[in-house]
Parts: structure tokens; sequence; C-alpha cells
């Protein structure tokens, strides 16, 4: 449970950097953008994971 606890954490912080880095992208191909919030949770999503697996091997 802690390994989840610890991924879903480190993809929130890694989704708010990515969206530093790659901004608004979300819905792609429309004018009209989704909210940062929104954003830095599809980036999170995006992100989880990769973050267990690499958590999870390195472990």
């Amino acid at each position: 449970m802690g390994l989840i606890l610890l991924s879903v954490m480190v993809s929130m912080v890694l989704g708010a950097c990515a969206w530093l880095v790659l901004g608004d992208q979300f819905p792609v191909k429309d004018e009209l953008k989704w909210p940062a919030t929104n954003n830095i949770a599809c980036y999170s999503v995006i992100l989880l994971v990769p973050v267990y697996l690499v958590i999870f091997f390195l472990n």
C-alpha cells in the first residue's frame, strides 16, 4: 500500500513539473484548453504507471 501511495505522490509532483515544462496541451487539437488543474491531473495519470514501475523495480 505504501508503494502505491508513494508512486501517486511522486507522479503528482512530476505531473506538476511536466505541466511547467510542456504547458496546457489537453485536449489535443482543440483551441479551447482545459484549466491548469485538469492538465496537471492528466500528466499525473500518464506518469503514474511508469513511476510505479520504476519504484517497484528499484526496491
